[in-house]
């Protein structure tokens, strides 16, 4: 029951606007009363709280899955986390889009309550990055790369669900194609630093190494300005 509730709220935030999502109009595009909806859900804001911890918990099952299957080495959660979403047009669904509209529901339901964010509704998706971030900075890249890969991905999926760009199949091979070349050169460079560091015996890298690798990074970005 709790499913079908939740399918009828987003069904209301995509074609109503996240302005509409009302208790009321959820038990109507269920077929439920209204009493019957309360009895799962008292609040809209536990309603619109449920909403994100469905999609919260059926990303982090997805990319935990490809994860699972994802060779070791530098670069695995960001790799799983790059065929989970970019892999192909069948992840990109009707489905999939009307339960990404649940997160801007709660962000509209957090800025109503700007004083109690740790009991926002958005807080299942805020513990979802948190962990995928720790995750990201313990997989062996270098500084900063990890994080730009999952802010590009993420972009990626906000144009598709807001609509601001069209996405299709020869973006979505690009944008991946140069996520895989940044995290193959951030690699190269790592292994280069590396190198110098043994033939030197310098416990820091030259700049020879390459920017991705510097522990200097502001050195490397004034030298590309």
């Amino acid at each position: 029951m709790k499913d079908k509730l939740l399918d009828a709220a987003e069904a209301v935030v995509v074609r109503d606007g996240i302005g509409n999502l009302t208790l009321d109009s959820v038990s109507v595009e269920a077929g439920l009363s209204k009493g019957g909806l309360l009895h799962h859900f008292p609040t809209k804001e536990k309603l619109v709280e449920a909403m994100v911890k469905r999609v919260a918990d059926s990303w982090r099952q997805g990319v935990l899955e490809v994860y699972a299957v994802t060779p070791e080495g530098p670069g695995r959660m960001v790799r799983a986390t790059l065929n989970h979403c970019l892999a192909n047009a069948q992840r990109r669904t009707d489905q999939v889009r009307r339960s990404s509209s649940a997160v801007f529901a709660a962000l509209a339901e957090t800025q109503g309550c700007p004083g109690c964010p740790e009991t926002s509704p958005i807080e299942p998706m805020r513990a979802v990055y948190r962990d995928l971030f720790k995750r990201v900075a313990e997989d062996g890249l270098p500084p900063g790369v990890g994080e730009a890969a999952i802010a590009a991905i993420d972009g990626l999926w906000l144009y598709w669900v807001l609509g601001l760009v069209p996405i299709n199949d020869e973006l979505v091979n690009r944008v991946r194609g140069a996520i895989e070349e940044m995290i193959t050169n951030a690699l190269s460079a790592q292994v280069g630093a590396t190198l110098v560091v043994a033939r030197t015996g310098r416990d820091k890298p030259s700049l020879r190494a390459g920017a991705g690798t510097s522990p200097t990074p502001t050195r490397s970005r004034r030298k590309r300005k």
